[in-house]
C-alpha cells in the first residue's frame, strides 16, 4: 500500500501538470515583467544619477519593455531549435545579468545595453516560452481562465516589487538593489524554469487530448479518427503546428491581422506611461512623495490582480467575442487617463490608480485568448507573437513620446491628453474587426471546435 502511494501522486501530477505550468508561467511573469513594468522607479533614479533628459532617460525603460514584446521572432526561433525550457533558462540569465550588469554602469548610455537590450531580451525569451507553453496545453477548453492565471503575475510582481524596489533604493542605494533584484530573481527563475514541460502528444502526436490541463487518452485510433475528421476540420495538431511560409503569408494578408496589429499597438501606447512615466507624473506633476508614489503604484497592481481574477472566473463563459473586453480595457483606459488632467488630490489619485490597473486587466489578461479566437488555426507560436510584438512596438514609441512632450512642456497635461485620443484609437480599430465581418460580402461563417471552444474562420470572397 506504501508502494502505491506514490505511483498516484505521480499519476496525479501528470494528470494536472498544465495547472502546474500555470503557476509556473505566473512566478516567472511576476519576476520577469514585474522588475520590467518598474521602470518608472530607476527612471527617477537614472534621472538623479545621470543628470539626462526626460525621453532620453525614458528610452532606456522603452527598449527593454519593447524588446520584452517584439523581440518575439528572436525567441520564437529559439524555440523552434533549443526547445522552450532552453529559452526559458537562456533567458532568465540574461535578464537578470542584465540588471547586474547595469549597477555598474558609469553613464546613461551604457544602460542601453545592459538593460535595454539585456533585460528586454532575456525577459521576452521568458515571456515568449512561457506564453507559447501555456496555449499548448490550452488551445481550446480553460485557454482563457489559464492566460487570465498566468497573467497575474506582471500584476503580482508590480505590487511586490514596487514598495520593495523604493525600500532597497532607500536603504542600499539603486545599484545595490539591482544586484539584490538580479541574484534574488535568476536563483528563483531558474529553479522553476527547469520544470517546464510540453504536453506528451506535442513531442510524439499520439491520440490524447490535452484537456483542462491535464492528459486524456483516447480509445480511437489515429486513422479512424482522421477517416471521420472533415475537410474543413481543424485537428489539435494542426493549431499546435507553427505556421509555415504560407501561413504567414495568409496572415499577413487578412485584413483582421492589421487591424489587431493597430488595436494592441495603440492600447499599448498609452499604457506605457503607466510603466515608464506614471512615477514621474506623480512626483513633478502632483509633488507626491515616493511613498505616496508606491502606494499609487501597488493600488494600481491590486486593481489589476482584481480584474485578471474576476476574468479568469468568467471569461470562458462571455456570450461574446473576447475581443470586446480588450476594447473595453482602452475605453476605459482613455477616459481615466483624461480624468487625470483634472485631479491633484491624493485620495483621487489613489482611487484612479486602483481602477486604471482594474481597466488594464481587460488590455493585458485577454488579448491572448481573443487572440487565439481569431488566429487559432496557425498555432501557438503564431498567436503568441501576434500579441507580443504589437504590444513591443507601442512600448518603443509610447514612452519616448510622453518624455519628449514632458520635455517640451514642462509637465504632462499634454502627454496626458495624447494618450486620451491614442486609447480611443485603439478602440475604434479593436471595434472595427466584427464590423468588418458583419459588412463585407462574404461565405458563410465556418466555426470550428477545438476542445469546446470555437475557433472562427472568415472566407472571403475575391
Amino acid at each position: 500500500m506504501g508502494g502505491l502511494r506514490p505511483l498516484l501522486l505521480c499519476s496525479c501530477l501528470q494528470r494536472w501538470w498544465g495547472w502546474i505550468i500555470v503557476y509556473i508561467a505566473l512566478v516567472q511573469m511576476a519576476l520577469a515583467l514585474g522588475t520590467a513594468f518598474n521602470y518608472s522607479i530607476l527612471f527617477l533614479s537614472f534621472l538623479q544619477e545621470f543628470k539626462s533628459s526626460a525621453a532620453l532617460t525614458g528610452w532606456v525603460g522603452s527598449i527593454a519593455n519593447g524588446l520584452l514584446c517584439s523581440g518575439s521572432p528572436v525567441s520564437v526561433l529559439l524555440i523552434r531549435y533549443l526547445g522552450h525550457r532552453p529559452t526559458n533558462l537562456l533567458g532568465s540569465v540574461l535578464y537578470c545579468g542584465g540588471f547586474i550588469l547595469t549597477a555598474f554602469m558609469s553613464a546613461l548610455g551604457y544602460t542601453f545595453l545592459t538593460f535595454g537590450l539585456l533585460v528586454g531580451l532575456g525577459t521576452n525569451f521568458v515571456f515568449q516560452s512561457v506564453c507559447s507553453v501555456l496555449l499548448e496545453w490550452f488551445p481550446g477548453e480553460n485557454c482563457s481562465r489559464a492566460t487570465a492565471l498566468a497573467l497575474l503575475g506582471p500584476s503580482i510582481g508590480m505590487l511586490v516589487f514596487a514598495p520593495v524596489m523604493n525600500a532597497l533604493i532607500a536603504a542600499y542605494s539603486w545599484r545595490k538593489t539591482l544586484i539584490i533584484i538580479g541574484v534574488g530573481n535568476l536563483l528563483v527563475s531558474l529553479v522553476h524554469g527547469a520544470f517546464i514541460t510540453l504536453p506528451a502528444q506535442t513531442a510524439a502526436p499520439t491520440t490524447g487530448d490535452a484537456k483542462d490541463g491535464h492528459l486524456e487518452l483516447s480509445e480511437t485510433p489515429a486513422k479512424e479518427t482522421e477517416a471521420a475528421l472533415e475537410p474543413e476540420t481543424v485537428t489539435e495538431t494542426d493549431c499546435r503546428q507553427s505556421p509555415k511560409l504560407l501561413g504567414l503569408v495568409r496572415i499577413l494578408l487578412r485584413v483582421d491581422t492589421w487591424l489587431w496589429v493597430l488595436c494592441l499597438t495603440l492600447g499599448n501606447l498609452g499604457w506605457s506611461f503607466i510603466v515608464v512615466s506614471y512615477a514621474s507624473f506623480m512626483e513633478h506633476d502632483l509633488r507626491f512623495t515616493r511613498e505616496n508614489i508606491s502606494l499609487a503604484i501597488a493600488l494600481f497592481a491590486v486593481g489589476e490582480i482584481v480584474g485578471k481574477a474576476g476574468l479568469s472566473l468568467v471569461s470562458d463563459h462571455l456570450p461574446c467575442l473576447k475581443l470586446y473586453v480588450v476594447l473595453a480595457g482602452s475605453v476605459l483606459g482613455g477616459l481615466a487617463s483624461g480624468l487625470m488632467t483634472l485631479l491633484s488630490a491624493l485620495p483621487s489619485m489613489l482611487a484612479v490608480s486602483f481602477f486604471l490597473g482594474f481597466f488594464r486587466a481587460g488590455s493585458y489578461g485577454m488579448p491572448l485568448a481573443a487572440a487565439m479566437e481569431i488566429f487559432g488555426e496557425y498555432g501557438a507560436d503564431a498567436v503568441s507573437t501576434l500579441v507580443l510584438m504589437p504590444w513591443g512596438f507601442g512600448v518603443f514609441i509610447g514612452a519616448p513620446l510622453s518624455g519628449g512632450l514632458y520635455d517640451l512642456t514642462g509637465d504632462y497635461t499634454v502627454s496626458l491628453l495624447v494618450i486620451t485620443g491614442v486609447f480611443l484609437l485603439s478602440a475604434v480599430g479593436a471595434a472595427a474587426i466584427p464590423i468588418k465581418k458583419r459588412l463585407q460580402q462574404t461565405t458563410p461563417t465556418i466555426g470550428r471546435t477545438i476542445n469546446g471552444t470555437s475557433i472562427y474562420m472568415y472566407y472571403e470572397e475575391v
